[in-house]
C-alpha cells in the first residue's frame, strides 16, 4: 500500500483550505444556534404572525436520516415551542394560515448520564471540587478550525450543568483556523493566564500533520502547553485528537488516478493516537475524540466515510446541515453540529471516566530481518464476548507496508497475530528517510490498524517497537570540531565522536550494529550541523547597495549560507529542483543595530518569483531548540527595488521594518531591517551566549518548480526546534561553532 505520486499535492491543497478559513469566517454572522435536551422543548424564532401554523419535521441522527413528524403548534410573539423527536439535527418547516413560511433548525441532546464525582477528581485532580461544588468554572478551548467552526463547548457546558447543578460553568474559546499546537504556545501570554482557566481543552493535529510538520515537534509542543496550564494557571488538561478527514472516493466509479487513497481518511491517526503515551506520561486524559468522530464505521473505509456523512456538514459555516442532504457533497474536514455532539461526549465521558475500552488490545514489535524491517502485531480481545472480524494494516501518510489482511475469531483472552513488512526499509540508513524517520524511529514505531468487525470498524494504531532497543540519545549541542553522540545499546551506553569536516552545512550518518545472543538491532540518527552566523555592531542604510557590507566574502566567518545542496529541503526530505545551485544561491550578513536588526543578502540568480520568510527565537542562549514562543516577518521582491516585507501574527509592532533590493551582474543584492519591536525586544538579546536564534526559510519558484531553501530547517518550520544561531560578535575573526542535532 502506497500513495500515489500525485496526491503530495492533494495534501497542500487541503491545508492551504484549512488556512483560508480565517478570512472566510470573519464575514459569516449566522443565527446563534439552538441547542436543547430531549426532555425539554425547544423554542424557536419564526417571523410568522401569532396563530396556528403547521410544521414538518425531519430529522438527521448519527445514524443518518430520522423520524418525521407532522402537526400543529401555535406561534406567539414570533416564537414556537416544539418537543424533541430524538436525539440530533431537527429541521423544522413552519406554514402559517396566510401561505408564509419559515424554516427553522435545532440541535437535541441526550440529557446527560448520573456522574461519578469521584471520577472526576482523578481526572481533574486541581480543579474538580469546583466544578462539582458549584463554584465557577472556566474552561478554555485551544485548537484548530475543528473546534473553532463548531461550538462543542456549548455543548458540553450544557451536559456539565445539567450532571452537576453547577449553573457558574463558563467557557472562553481561544481556537483559531489554520493553526498548528506552536500558536497555543506563541499566544499564550495573552490566550492562557489572562483568562484563569480551571480547565484546558487542546485539540490541535490536523494542520500539524497536513503541513507535515515533525511528529516530535508535535509532542513536544503538546507537553509544554500542558506543562504551561498547570504551572501557570493551576488548571488541569485534556488532550482531545485530531478527527478524521473523510475526503475519499465512496464508489469506484468516482475513483480518479488523483484521487485520495482510502486510508487518507484517517490521516491524523497517528497524530491522534500519539496522545495517549504522552497523556500517560503527563497524567493528562485523552479524549477519543478521533474514535468519536468515526462513530460506528462500516465494513469498508469507504462506507466508513459514508457512513460519518451526518456528522460532516455541506458548509464549515452551515452547522445544522448535513452531507446527507447533498448526497456527500461539502466540508469533509469540519464536523458539523452532530460531530461536536459526538465530540463534546468524548470530552465529557473523559471527565467522568466513562470512555469504553477498545474492545481489542493491540502490541507487536519489530525486527531487522536479510528483507528489511518485520514487525509482528498481536491484537488480544480484552471484551468479555467472543468477536469476530478482519485486521488489516495501513500505512501513515506517504508511507507504504505490506500486509495481508488478518481474518479472526476470537474468545475473551485469546490473541491473533499477524505480520507486516515495509519497502521503504531494506536498510538500517533507510530509517533516515521521510516518512521512516518519523514513524519507524525507536520511539515511535506506529502503524495503523482498522477492525472491520460487525458491519462496522475502529481505527487505531499499533506500538511496534524494535525488539533490539538501540538508539542515539536526541538532543542538541555545541560544537567547536568533534560531535559527541551518546549511543545506548543493550550492553549499555557510550560516547561516539565524529570530526565535523568543516563546511558551513551538513549531515553525518550514525549507524551502529547492536547485536544480542538471538537478535540484531540497529542505531541510527543523524549528527545535522549548521555553523553559527555572526553578527557585529553597527548600521546600515537600506537601499540595496550593499558596498557598506565589507564582510560579504563567502569565506568570511560570520556569513552563512542559504541555498547550498544539502540545504535543499522540505516536509519529505531533500527536494532540490534547480538546475544548479546557482540558479538561486544567497550568502547573509548580519549586523545589531541600535533600534533593530540589518541583513544584507548576497545572492545569484533571480529572485522576482521568490519569497522568504525569518523566524526568530529571543530566549535565553539554553533554551533554544526547545518549543517557545516565535516571531517571524515575510518578505518578496517587488520589480521597482521593494522588498514587500510583512510581520507575522506574533507582532503587535514592526516600527520601520524596511527593505530593498538591486540587480547585479549574474544576480542580485538586497538589505533589510528587521525592527527591535518586532520581537518585542529593544535590543540585540545580551543574556547567556549573546545568541538570536534564527531559521531562514526561502522558497524558489524556478522553471522545474518551487524549491524550498532552509539554513538550519528540516522541514517545516513551525517550531523552534530546528532554528540556527546567530552570535552577537565582539571580534569579527573570533571563531565560530556549530549547532549540532542529533535527531
Amino acid at each position: 500500500m502506497k500513495l500515489g505520486p500525485s496526491f503530495v499535492l492533494k495534501i497542500a491543497v487541503t491545508t492551504a483550505l484549512v488556512l483560508i478559513l480565517g478570512s472566510a469566517q470573519a464575514r459569516q454572522a449566522p443565527p446563534p444556534p439552538v441547542y436543547v435536551f430531549t426532555d425539554e422543548p425547544a423554542r424557536l424564532s419564526v417571523a410568522l404572525p401569532d396563530g396556528n401554523v403547521d410544521y414538518a419535521i425531519v430529522t438527521i441522527t448519527f445514524d443518518g436520516n430520522g423520524p418525521r413528524s407532522n402537526g400543529t403548534a401555535i406561534a406567539r410573539g414570533g416564537a414556537v415551542s416544539l418537543s424533541p423527536l430524538c436525539e440530533g439535527i431537527h429541521a423544522a418547516t413552519f406554514t402559517a394560515a396566510d401561505g408564509k413560511q419559515a424554516a427553522v433548525r435545532f440541535l437535541a441532546i441526550e440529557p446527560p448520564p448520573q456522574v461519578d464525582a469521584d471520577a472526576a477528581r482523578r481526572t481533574l485532580p486541581r480543579n474538580a471540587d469546583k466544578l462539582l461544588a458549584g463554584l465557577p468554572y472556566t474552561i478554555l478551548s485551544m485548537g484548530d478550525s475543528v473546534m473553532h467552526t463548531g461550538d462543542l463547548e456549548s455543548m458540553l457546558v450544557m451536559m456539565l450543568r445539567r450532571a452537576t447543578g453547577n449553573e457558574r460553568i463558563t467557557f472562553i474559546d481561544r481556537s483559531y483556523a489554520g493553526r498548528s499546537v506552536d500558536a497555543a504556545i506563541r499566544f499564550w501570554k495573552t490566550d492562557g493566564p489572562p483568562n484563569r482557566p480551571d480547565l484546558g481543552l487542546l485539540m490541535y493535529g490536523l494542520n500539524d500533520q497536513g503541513a507535515g510538520c515533525p511528529w516530535r515537534g508535535y509532542i513536544e509542543q503538546t507537553r509544554l502547553v500542558a506543562d504551561l496550564l498547570a504551572a501557570d494557571c493551576n488548571a488541569d488538561c485534556i488532550f482531545m485528537q485530531p478527527t478524521p478527514h473523510i475526503a475519499i472516493p465512496v464508489l469506484p466509479e468516482d475513483r480518479t488516478e488523483d484521487s485520495a487513497p482510502p486510508w487518507f481518511a484517517f490521516r491524523t491517526i497517528g497524530f491522534a493516537e500519539s496522545l495517549h503515551p504522552l497523556g500517560r506520561s503527563l497524567g493528562v486524559p485523552v479524549a477519543n475524540t478521533f474514535a468519536a468522530v468515526w462513530g460506528a464505521g462500516g465494513p469498508t473505509i469507504e462506507d466508513s466515510a459514508r457512513n460519518a456523512w451526518p456528522m460532516f456538514p455541506s458548509s464549515y459555516n452551515r452547522q445544522m446541515e448535513s452531507m446527507i442532504e447533498t448526497g456527500g457533497r461539502g466540508d469533509t474536514i469540519h464536523p458539523n453540529a452532530l460531530g461536536h455532539l459526538a465530540m463534546a461526549r468524548a470530552v465529557f465521558d473523559t471527565i467522568f471516566d466513562r470512555q469504553a475500552a477498545p474492545p481489542l488490545a493491540f502490541s507487536g514489535s519489530s525486527r531487522w530481518t536479510d528483507a528489511g524491517v518485520v514487525s509482528r502485531v498481536q491484537a488480544r480481545n480484552t471484551s468479555a464476548k467472543r468477536r469476530t472480524g478482519t485486521l488489516q494494516a495501513y500505512p501513515l501518510m506517504g508511507g507504504a507496508i505490506d500486509a495481508q489482511p488478518a481474518r479472526y475469531d476470537l474468545p475473551p483472552g485469546k490473541a491473533v497475530e499477524f505480520e507486516i513488512s515495509w519497502p521503504q526499509a531494506r536498510q538500517p540508513e533507510d530509517l533516515l528517510a521521510y516518512p521512516n524517520n518519523a514513524y519507524l524511529a525507536h520511539d515511535t514505531c506506529l502503524v495503523p490498524v482498522v477492525d472491520f468487525s460487525g458491519g462496522g470498524s475502529s481505527v487505531t494504531c499499533a506500538h511496534v517497537p524494535f525488539e533490539v532497543q538501540a538508539y542515539y540519545l536526541p538532543g542538541r549541542q555545541i560544537a567547536s570540531d568533534t560531535i559527541r553522540a551518546q549511543l545506548v545499546t543493550p550492553g549499555g551506553a557510550e560516547i561516539q565522536e565524529h570530526q565535523i569536516p568543516g563546511d558551513h552545512v551538513g549531515r553525518i550518518k550514525l549507524l551502529t550494529k547492536a547485536v544480542t545472543p538471538d537478535r540484531t538491532g540497529w542505531a541510527v540518527a543523524e549528527a545535522a550541523y549548521v555553523r553559527f552566523g555572526g553578527a557585529v555592531r553597527g548600521e546600515a542604510t537600506v537601499d540595496g547597495d550593499t558596498a557598506e557590507w565589507d564582510n560579504g566574502n563567502p569565506q568570511d566567518g560570520a556569513a552563512f549560507p542559504v541555498g547550498l545542496p544539502q540545504q535543499a529541503r522540505w516536509s519529505r526530505g531533500p527536494a532540490d529542483y534547480r538546475e544548479r545551485p546557482e540558479e538561486l544561491m544567497t550568502w547573509w550578513n548580519v549586523r545589531a543595530g541600535q533600534k533593530g536588526v540589518y541583513f544584507a543578502i548576497f545572492g545569484t540568480g533571480e529572485p522576482e518569483n521568490d519569497g522568504f520568510t525569518l523566524f526568530f527565537d529571543t530566549r535565553d542562549s539554553a533554551l533554544l531548540g526547545t518549543p517557545g514562543r516565535y516571531y517571524w516577518c515575510s518578505g518578496s521582491f517587488a520589480a521597482d527595488g521593494r522588498l514587500r516585507l510583512g510581520k507575522g501574527e506574533t507582532s503587535q509592532r514592526a516600527e520601520g521594518m524596511t527593505g530593498a533590493w538591486k540587480k547585479v551582474d549574474g544576480g542580485f543584492r538586497a538589505e533589510l531591517f528587521v525592527p527591535y519591536s518586532l520581537m518585542e525586544l529593544h535590543a540585540w538579546p545580551e543574556f547567556g551566549g549573546r545568541d538570536l536564534g534564527l531559521s531562514v526559510w526561502w522558497v524558489h519558484l524556478g522553471p522545474k518548480g518551487a524549491t524550498h531553501l532552509m539554513w538550519s530547517e528540516d522541514g517545516h518550520p513551525w517550531n523552534t526546534r530546528w532554528y540556527g544561531v546567530v552570535r552577537l560578535m565582539d571580534d569579527p575573526a573570533q571563531p565560530l561553532p556549530y549547532m549540532v542535532r542529533i535527531k
